[in-house]
């Protein structure tokens, strides 16, 4: 019996990634913040490694420059960044103090729609998806 088109690896991943984008678009809204998926990746980076460039920050979230300009603009407007100058023409991208306050709420955030999505699941199987996902991205690099 041929498997249907929807029992593809890629698809369910996309799904799953679809999904959980939406909630925790959700969650950071119910903790109070006015934040989206991107906005969260970008803020995700910048805990891990405050003052990055505008490019490196795209490289790593994995989006094009303009996207991450639309976000960065939105972070900046509603004072969770500032773009300072560090060398010559290049800004950095910082934290401002309103992001580093606000961190714990991101993390609520992010564990509430982690905890929804791994429901019905063992301590073993969320692992080993962590795992089985890891690979992938290891395998691709």
């Amino acid at each position: 019996m041929k498997k249907p088109e929807y029992d593809l690896l890629g698809v369910w991943l996309d799904f799953a990634f679809n999904s959980l984008v939406a909630e925790l678009n959700r969650s950071l809204h119910s903790v109070g913040l006015s934040l989206n998926h991107a906005q969260f990746a970008i803020l995700q980076n910048l805990f891990i490694k405050d003052g990055q460039s505008q490019s490196d920050i795209a490289r790593r979230v994995g989006k094009d420059r303009a996207a991450i300009s639309r976000s960065l603009n939105t972070l900046e407007e509603n004072g969770f960044i500032l773009r300072k100058a560090v060398s010559g023409s290049k800004n950095g991208i910082f934290l401002t103090e309103k992001a580093i306050e606000n961190r714990q709420k991101i993390v609520d955030a992010i564990n509430m729609a982690i905890l929804k999505g791994r429901q019905g699941m063992t301590e073993e199987e969320y692992e080993n998806g962590i795992s089985f996902l890891n690979k992938i991205y290891r395998n691709l690099q």
